[in-house]
């Protein structure tokens, strides 16, 4: 079980819980991949640093996997009614907030 804010991570069900657990949502397992990254990082993620720990990709590789994963995540994030779970885009990469 991770926590992520006020959320419930379950990542070998794939679930991303409320904090009362009455909302859910299913996830891949690359996005349960991309918010146990973001959720680790002191600050920021870089796109550099997903495509390594997330893909296991050579951070050089020009692809747009991490934004269209981000882009789908947080799709699914939106579903929950209580407070929101965001992940945000800066100067230094993404985050959650």
């Amino acid at each position: 079980i991770i926590r992520i804010k006020k959320y419930i991570l379950m990542p070998d069900d794939k679930i991303l819980y409320s904090n009362d657990k009455s909302e859910f949502i299913k996830l891949t397992e690359k996005e349960v991949q991309i918010l146990i990254e973001l959720d680790n990082s002191k600050i920021t993620s870089s796109k550099k640093h997903l495509l390594e720990k997330v893909w296991k990709y050579n951070p050089n590789v020009k692809t747009s996997t991490v934004e269209t994963h981000i882009h789908r995540l947080r799709k699914k994030l939106i579903r929950f009614s209580q407070e929101k779970l965001t992940i945000k885009y800066g100067k230094y990469g993404y985050y959650i907030i």
